[in-house]
């Protein structure tokens, strides 16, 4: 049972991860130059985002709304899944 549960949040957290690679495409519109990768822990997924410097401040926004916007999303669908969800941009 453990197993299979495990099977389950794996599928979930890379459902998240294309929606947020399909989200961030969109909003960028730099659809080929993006890569989405996570780390797991127990209770806490980290989603790293790498995208050219260029597109990053239309990722962040005007004082950080659009950045925020998209953590507040995915931590709630992350939430719903019982596990807290944390965007990181890669440097």
């Amino acid at each position: 049972m453990l197993a299979n549960n495990v099977a389950d949040q794996n599928e979930v957290r890379d459902r998240l991860a294309t929606i947020l690679k399909g989200v961030i495409q969109e909003m960028t519109s730099c659809p080929h130059t993006i890569e989405v990768s996570y780390l797991m822990g127990d209770k806490t997924t980290i989603y790293k985002v790498d995208l050219p410097q260029e597109f990053r401040g239309k990722l962040i926004g005007a004082q950080g709304k659009n950045i925020t916007a998209l953590r507040n999303i995915i931590a709630a669908m992350g939430g719903n899944h019982g596990f807290r969800a944390i965007i990181e941009l890669v440097v």
